[in-house]
């Protein structure tokens, strides 16, 4: 799945069900999440919100849902940990 493909599938979503302008799909290995949330925390001030998909374990990695409202916070995600 390309990048292109992430964005279009989970913006039809969040458009949707959420109200958000982009949505971003990340896939991490347990315990990585942590460090994703730490920095959105730090480097966002705009409305955003993160949604799990599928739990991790020490066998298969997490899914989640980044969603955005700001443009420039949204591609900075995307740049960071797509």
């Amino acid at each position: 799945m390309t990048v292109s493909d992430q964005h279009i599938q989970t913006t039809d979503f969040t458009q949707y069900r959420k109200g958000f302008k982009h949505a971003y799909r990340i896939i991490k290995p347990f315990g990585e999440i942590e460090h994703v949330l730490d920095w959105c925390k730090s480097e966002f001030r705009d409305d955003w919100r993160w949604q799990l998909i599928e739990v991790s374990s020490e066998r298969r990695p997490g899914e989640y849902i980044f969603y955005f409202d700001d443009e420039r916070e949204y591609l900075a995600f995307v740049l960071k940990w797509g």
